[in-house]
């Protein structure tokens, strides 16, 4: 595997050796109980995960450079990695960051030397799995994706304006759909969609259990901090939230994914009292910014039905709100299709040449389990008997 990676770099341009790095997956590989299905399954979570990582505008899929096809090659600058000190908070964060150079074995510490001096730094090769479970999530995930602090500067990154959608309001600009409970939540939820620079902007609002404005059908028109204090339209028929899940489009058409507090605020993970997981997707129940959603949001949008604009508690000004915010079921219908076929067809280029082999060649995209929660419940919640601690091991 060293010599691999310290080959892909002496042919390399010298100018791009210093943006070289390497994705190993060969403690799977080595492990008796990982079938060919499953390291299938890990490259195609690697590709996904580095382009879910990405600001940049195409896909790039990782380059294998070994004969087994377990261990890839990436250039930092294809994923906008390579501003700031990207690569040294991967390292400082990784707990398998083996240097050979004290070993007696002449040959590894050569290779050790080799790889650091054509890299220029400690630890140009690291493990796939970590990096898929790990990256995705808070704070590496924040930092890869260049993640603001809050719902309210991403927007303005993408665009987005949602208090001057709601005033003047259509289906292109702004779209909502309520319902009493979702995958995640076991309280009322609201989503709305707005166009964005990318594609599409998504913003649910949900609810501690204790919250008195919670009942969207007596409430749908907020958030009340949507606007300054005694300037929303609607005051005594807005919701107040307590938390939300945001997706938008990234320029290659995948996917990112911020979760903010009441506040819009960024949080790292939801209460466990407004959202769950219930596969651990994270290694626990906690539904994690990042992981979680590319896990549970396997084929982009999930569809939904509105059960607020027929079913609204509210009258007069606010019903004629209601009924401009929230559409039809055929308009939010083309636009969750729309939105799903962008993300698709990115999630092929990313995926697609890894899990279309043999039988599956003609299989469609979405047919396939969706691989970066896979590969991260294995890494976090799988057990490790003597087998995989050999495999992990090298033995």
């Amino acid at each position: 595997m060293l010599s691999a990676a310290r080959d892909h770099l002496r042919n390399a341009d010298a100018t791009d050796r210093p943006f070289l790095r390497f994705f190993t997956l060969h403690t799977l590989a080595n492990n008796p109980s990982v079938t060919d299905d499953d390291l299938r399954s890990a490259r195609a979570a690697l590709s996904k995960a580095i382009n879910s990582l990405s600001r940049k505008p195409r896909i790039v899929v990782p380059q294998a450079i070994d004969q087994t096809r377990t261990l890839f090659a990436v250039d930092l600058r294809d994923f906008d990695w390579d501003r700031g000190s990207l690569w040294f908070a991967v390292e400082r964060a990784y707990p398998y960051g083996l240097k050979y150079d004290g070993l007696a074995d002449e040959t590894l510490r050569r290779l050790d030397r080799d790889l650091s001096d054509l890299a220029g730094c400690d630890l140009p090769v690291i493990r796939a799995d970590w990096f898929v479970a790990t990256a995705t999530r808070p704070p590496l995930y924040h930092s890869l994706l260049h993640l603001p602090e809050s719902a309210s500067l991403l927007e303005q990154e993408l665009g987005v304006d949602i208090a001057a959608d709601f005033l003047q309001p259509r289906p292109d600009r702004i779209a909502r759909a309520g319902f009493a409970r979702s995958g995640v939540s076991g309280q009322n939820r609201m989503v709305e969609r707005h166009d964005a620079q990318f594609g599409a902007y998504w913003k649910s609002y949900d609810f501690q259990p204790t919250n008195g404005r919670s009942n969207l059908a007596r409430f749908p028109l907020g958030p009340l901090n949507l606007f300054p204090e005694g300037r929303h339209p609607f005051p005594n028929q807005s919701f107040s939230h307590d938390g939300g899940e945001i997706i938008f489009n990234l320029p290659n058409g995948l996917q990112g994914y911020l979760l903010v507090n009441g506040k819009n605020g960024r949080i790292d993970a939801g209460p466990i009292a407004v959202v769950c997981d219930a596969l651990k997707t994270a290694g626990t129940p906690e539904i994690v910014a990042g992981l979680s959603c590319m896990a549970c949001h396997k084929h982009g949008t999930i569809a939904f039905q509105d059960e607020i604009r027929k079913n609204s508690a509210v009258f007069g000004g606010a019903e004629e709100q209601v009924r401009r915010l929230y559409p039809e079921k055929p308009v939010m219908d083309r636009l969750l299709q729309q939105d799903s076929y962008r993300f698709l067809a990115a999630l092929e280029k990313a995926v697609g040449p890894f899990l279309r082999e043999g039988a599956d060649k003609q299989k469609a995209i979405r047919e396939f389990p969706e691989p970066i929660g896979e590969l991260a419940r294995f890494y976090r919640l799988n057990y490790l008997d003597l087998k995989a601690i050999a495999s992990e091991l090298d033995l």
